[in-house]
């Protein structure tokens, strides 16, 4: 036999799979840190844009004030609290001999001698009362707060076709003012219209000077329509407390502004 030398059979690495494994976990492993990495920043991202959309577009009504630490409301509250020391210091500035205002608590109060706007015994504005009125208008036509219109008289009685107590007249003089506040801008949804007579006096009816205090009529401006001074004179402080002629059993009497009230023709002054 012809001798042969024999081939060394190399021996199989069965291992040689665990480097090709190894790499490929090693690459997955830097794929899901590299996404994971790009996930967190465009959450980030997205939660501010998100955020900053809701704010701008008020999305669902529940995003938060500008400032955390106010309570709801209170800003409104504050504004309303700026309009009204606003309204006081230009109701004011109409203050002559007929015309005073003064704040109490929760309202405003502007009296306005019935001389300065009636002739005795009418309820016809005279036209430089028109003018006068037509300044308050332009005041409270630009807030919102409630108004209340009293018209007084003194207790000397009065019986005509056209007012036959003083009931009728004081209601009467409080509606004429109210038509003009409305004809010049105020919202009437917001004007309420009471005749007191002689009830609720400020001065003793038994001299001239008293009773022509007692003849008037008031504006109430009140910061909401809770309170009770818009319904009731006696939550003022300046009541004097008299006899009068009137029943004290009969009711004030309310009455809507007359609208074929005939209104002096005057040019607005600004």
């Amino acid at each position: 036999m012809r001798g042969r030398k024999a081939k060394k059979i190399e021996k199989e690495d069965t291992h040689r799979w665990m480097v090709s494994y190894a790499d490929f976990i090693t690459l997955l492993f830097a794929f899901f840190v590299v996404m994971y990495a790009i996930s967190s920043v465009n959450v980030s991202k997205y939660k501010s844009l998100a955020d900053g959309m809701q704010s701008a577009f008020n999305q669902n009504g529940k995003q938060k004030a500008p400032m955390d630490n106010k309570k709801d409301g209170q800003l409104g509250g504050t504004l309303d609290i700026d309009a009204f020391n606003d309204l006081e210091q230009k109701l004011a500035e109409l203050q002559d001999s007929d015309y005073s205002a003064n704040r109490q608590n929760g309202w405003i109060e502007l009296d306005i001698k019935a001389e300065a706007l009636f002739d005795s015994g009418s309820a016809e504005l005279r036209p430089l009362a028109v003018i006068k009125l037509m300044k308050v208008a332009n005041i409270l036509k630009k807030v919102s707060f409630p108004v209340a219109l009293e018209g007084y008289t003194d207790n000397l009685p009065i019986s005509t076709p056209q007012y036959p107590s003083n009931w009728e007249l004081s209601a009467a003089r409080a509606a004429a003012v109210a038509r003009i506040l409305t004809t010049y801008g105020v919202d009437p949804g917001r004007i309420t219209v009471t005749g007191y007579g002689e009830q609720f006096p400020v001065a003793e009816n038994n001299s001239d000077d008293g009773r022509a205090k007692n003849r008037r009529v008031n504006l109430i401006i009140a910061k909401d329509k809770t309170i009770p001074r818009l319904l009731n004179p006696a939550e003022g402080k300046n009541q004097f407390s008299v006899e009068t002629n009137q029943k004290n059993n009969e009711p004030p009497l309310s009455l809507q502004p007359k609208t074929d009230m005939v209104i002096p023709l005057v040019k607005e002054t600004p």
